[in-house]
């Protein structure tokens, strides 16, 4: 595993403000992703949320998403649930066909 990856694993609990600093967006953009579902705190601290250092990658693609395509945070919202929804599906997909009898190294 990369440092970058460790930092950016599940496990790793940061803040609004660290997300802000390592993506681009506004800590109210941030508030209106968590609204709109998109980041979901995994603790408290001190009355103020703590989040999955992966959200970091998901605010970083926000921002792209925002300055690519122009879309408004609903846009953003959206097309990360997508985003979300098919690399779970292709990991999905991925090891149902390493399952398969069959199937040599290389196929």
């Amino acid at each position: 595993m990369t440092p970058q990856e460790l930092l950016l694993s599940e496990f790793t609990l940061v803040s609004v403000s660290d997300i802000a600093a390592s993506s681009g967006l506004s800590p109210r953009e941030i508030e209106e992703l968590v609204e709109l579902g998109v980041f979901e705190p995994r603790a408290h601290e001190a009355a103020h949320a703590l989040f999955s250092a992966r959200c970091i990658e998901l605010a970083r693609a926000a921002r792209r998403l925002q300055l690519d395509f122009e879309l408004p945070l609903a846009g953003v919202a959206l097309a990360l649930t997508y985003r979300e929804r098919i690399r779970e599906l292709e990991e999905r997909l991925h090891r149902i066909e390493c399952e398969l009898p069959g199937r040599a190294r290389g196929r």
